[in-house]
């Protein structure tokens, strides 16, 4: 049988890492990427590099856990940029930082989607889930200072959904996470990583695809709003 890998595009210090020791708790063999890479390394764990802001270094990336352990069973997209936007001149933004954002938000999740799919094709492991670190503005609308982040999460959502429709009848699971607070409103700027790393685990654990967009709440678990 496959070993269990579970690869983190994204590793910052607050979702990224409970995520991380979630899995690594419960057995995982565990490969994370962030920009600055690291020389941290074992038998389990596994740090490699990619920028997101080039979507071929997540090619790169993908291999290297390849090279090293084999495909990962469960992959989660946490990487996100933003440029803010005044509110009243949103397009003042220069291109090119609207470029970056789409690049770390759409593209890179777009080649990551690609190399997990290709690599599941031939794992035998029962349990293949892809989430992605969403949030609320795929339906809120648009935020005029975020609204380069919320072009991303709905595009985000959409190759979610499509990787549903496409690929869910092979028994590959996709999630658009969105961590909500108790009333429904956005966590905003303060989600909380160890309610991610629950609800990421639950979902990588589960043989069965739940709904697609998985709004959740710390403590509580799944929410429909």
């Amino acid at each position: 049988m496959a070993p269990r890998i579970a690869f983190i595009l994204g590793a910052g210090p607050n979702i990224g890492q409970h995520v991380a020791k979630k899995f690594a708790a419960n057995g995982y063999k565990v490969a994370v990427s962030s920009r600055s890479g690291g020389s941290s390394t074992s038998d389990d764990f596994l740090s490699v590099k990619a920028d997101f802001t080039d979507p071929q270094t997540v090619v790169s990336a993908f291999k290297q856990v390849r090279d090293t352990w084999g495909d990962p069973n469960v992959v989660i997209y946490n990487a996100a940029g933003v440029h803010f936007a005044p509110p009243t001149e949103v397009f003042s933004v220069p291109s090119q930082a609207f470029e970056q954002d789409l690049s770390i938000n759409v593209s890179s999740l777009y080649i990551a989607l690609q190399e997990t799919v290709a690599g599941w094709k031939n794992l035998s492991s029962p349990s293949k889930v892809f989430i992605f670190t969403g949030n609320m503005l795929n339906v809120s609308g648009a935020i005029a200072p975020l609204f380069t982040l919320g072009a991303g999460k709905s595009a985000a959502a959409h190759l979610i959904d499509a990787a549903v429709k496409s690929y869910g009848p092979q028994g590959f699971k996709f999630y658009y996470a969105d961590e909500r607070n108790a009333d429904g409103s956005p966590v905003g700027n303060s989600p909380d990583g160890k309610a991610h790393a629950e609800t990421y685990f639950e979902l990588a654990e589960d043989l069965e695809q739940r709904t697609w967009d998985y709004t959740f709440v710390k403590l509580k678990g799944f929410t429909k709003f």
